[in-house]
């Protein structure tokens, strides 16, 4: 194999460390709500407008992709802050549902523009065919981390 092939390891651990140290993830916004609280008002707006009314705790932890005992801590702030409501099912009370509050939907809505806006100026930045192909990229570079993680 070429040397050549593998001469950007580096660039790329670098690359991948950037996104890493980038605290995106630690800032708060709006209101001091953390991204991945923001990520669940959205998640809650868009299954409310998915036609589902009412989302439950493992509905949104699926959809975020963590457990459920995340989903509800980060529910508990949520509620705290307003944002939120949480009841128990009319036919089963075993089962929560999350609805949002005015406020809650309100900066699900600011939210879910300013994302279209920040990836809308990439799009404009790179070009379509850019765009696309770091689309193919970014899944295929998911795809193969997977794998990569499970075989370890």
């Amino acid at each position: 194999m070429s040397k050549d092939k593998y001469e950007n390891v580096g660039q790329l651990i670098e690359v991948f460390q950037r996104f890493g140290r980038a605290d995106w993830r630690k800032k708060t916004m709006w209101g001091g709500l953390k991204p991945s609280e923001i990520r669940m008002l959205i998640c809650v707006k868009q299954s409310n407008d998915k036609g589902i009314a009412n989302t439950n705790v493992s509905e949104i932890s699926k959809l975020l992709q963590v457990t459920s005992p995340t989903v509800t801590q980060m529910l508990n702030s949520l509620i705290a802050a307003g944002y939120v409501l949480r009841s128990a099912d009319k036919t089963d009370r075993r089962i929560t549902e999350i609805t949002l509050t005015d406020k809650g939907e309100q900066l699900a809505i600011k939210a879910i523009e300013r994302f279209h806006t920040v990836f809308t100026g990439m799009i404009d930045m790179l070009g379509k065919e850019q765009s696309d192909q770091l689309v193919g990229m970014l899944n295929q570079v998911f795809d193969y981390l997977q794998t990569a993680q499970v075989n370890d």
